[in-house]
C-alpha cells in the first residue's frame, strides 16, 4: 500500500498540537468556561462568517471573468470548503475545479490558478491585518517574523506567476528544451497542463485582480468580525483588534500542514494569539472549540445543500477529484 507522506506528516502535527493544548488545559475549569459562555453571540458570530463565505466564492466568480454564477460560486465554494473538512491534502480545491469545469463554462487549469491567486492574496490580506493591530498587540517577535516572512513569499509568487504568464510563449518554449530528456509523451502532458496554468493567469485581468484585492478585505473583515463577537461569548468587553489578531493568527496557523479542518492547528494557534490578552487557556480552548464546530457545521449545512443543487454525491466527487490528480501528475 502506498502511504501518502503528506497525510501522515499532518495528522502528526495536528496530534502534537493536541497534545500540547491537552497539557495545560483543566478539563472542569474548561467545561465550566463553556457552560457560562452567552451563546447568543453564536449567531451574529455565525451570520458574519457566513457573509464572508458568500463573498469568497464572489471573489473567485470574479477572478474567473464571471463564467458562473454568484449562486454556483458559493454553492461550488462551500462544497469545497466542506470536503476540506473531512478529505486530506485539500482535495475540496480539486473539487472546486472539477465541479466548475464539468459542464464546460471554464478551463480545469483556470480553475487551479485562480486558487492558487485566491490563497496568496488571503496571505497578503491577513498579514496586511496583523500590520494594522501589532500595535495593539504585544506579539513575539517570532510570531511577526513568521508572518512577515510568510507574506513576501505570497507577494513575490503572485509577482512571479503573473509575470511568467505574460512570457507564457516564451517559458513554454525553454520548457520545451529544459525537458527534452523525458519522454515524449509525459513531455506534452506537463507541458501542456503548465500552458493551461499559465493561460488561466493571463485570462485574469488587472481590473479583476484589483477586485479580487479589494474583495479579500470583505472576506477577512467578515471573518474578524465573526471571531471578536464569538469571543464576546467567552470574554466580554474584548477589544475589536483581539478578534482581528486571533483571525491572522488562526490563518497563519493553518498553512502548516494538519489533519482535515485544521484539527488541532485551529485550536493551539487561538490559545497562542489569546495568550496574549492573558486569557486563559481554558477559556480560549472553549472559544476556539465553539468557533471551529460552528464553522464546520456551517460549511457541513452549506456543502450539502450545494451537492443537492450540483446532484453530485462526496463518493462521486472523490473519485473524480482523484482522478484529475493522478492525471496531473
Amino acid at each position: 500500500m502506498k502511504i501518502n507522506w503528506r497525510v501522515v506528516v499532518g495528522v502528526l502535527i495536528s496530534l502534537i498540537a493536541l497534545w500540547l493544548i491537552a497539557k495545560d488545559v483543566k478539563p472542569d475549569e474548561f467545561a465550566t468556561a463553556l457552560a457560562r459562555a452567552n451563546y447568543w453571540w453564536a449567531l451574529p458570530s455565525a451570520a458574519s462568517i457566513l457573509f464572508s463565505i458568500w463573498v469568497r466564492g464572489y471573489r473567485w466568480r470574479a477572478l474567473l471573468d464571471n463564467r458562473i454564477t454568484p449562486s454556483r460560486a458559493f454553492n461550488i465554494t462551500n462544497i469545497g470548503n466542506m470536503l476540506n473538512n473531512v478529505l486530506p491534502i485539500r482535495l475540496g480545491d480539486v473539487a472546486r475545479a472539477y465541479l466548475a469545469s464539468r459542464n464546460g463554462d471554464v478551463a480545469v487549469m483556470q480553475c487551479f490558478s485562480t486558487v492558487i491567486v485566491e490563497r496568496l492574496l488571503d496571505v497578503l490580506t491577513v498579514f496586511g491585518f496583523l500590520m494594522i493591530v501589532l500595535p495593539f498587540v504585544s506579539a513575539d517577535e517570532v510570531f511577526t517574523r513568521a508572518g512577515t516572512i510568510t507574506a513576501a513569499v505570497a507577494f513575490f509568487a503572485v509577482v512571479a506567476m503573473f509575470m511568467v504568464a505574460a512570457w507564457r510563449e516564451q517559458v513554454v518554449g525553454l520548457a520545451q528544451k529544459l525537458l527534452a530528456w523525458l519522454p515524449a509523451a509525459l513531455r506534452e502532458a506537463l507541458i501542456h497542463q503548465g500552458d493551461q496554468f499559465l493561460l488561466g493567469i493571463q485570462s485574469i485581468k488587472p481590473q479583476r485582480l484589483i477586485i479580487g484585492i479589494l474583495l479579500s478585505f470583505v472576506v477577512w473583515i467578515g471573518w474578524a468580525m465573526g471571531c471578536w463577537m464569538m469571543l464576546e461569548a467567552f470574554v466580554p468587553g474584548s477589544p475589536w483588534y483581539a478578534g482581528v489578531f486571533v483571525t491572522c493568527a488562526i490563518a497563519l496557523g493553518l498553512t502548516i500542514p494538519s489533519a482535515p479542518s485544521g484539527a488541532g492547528l485551529f485550536e493551539a494557534a487561538a490559545i497562542a494569539a489569546l495568550a496574549l490578552f492573558e486569557i486563559p487557556a481554558d477559556v480560549a480552548l472553549a472559544y476556539a472549540v465553539l468557533l471551529h464546530v460552528s464553522v464546520f457545521i456551517i460549511t457541513a449545512i452549506f456543502g450539502v445543500y450545494g451537492l443537492n443543487v450540483e446532484g453530485q454525491s462526496v463518493s462521486g466527487i472523490t473519485d473524480a477529484t482523484r482522478h484529475m490528480r493522478a492525471a496531473r501528475k
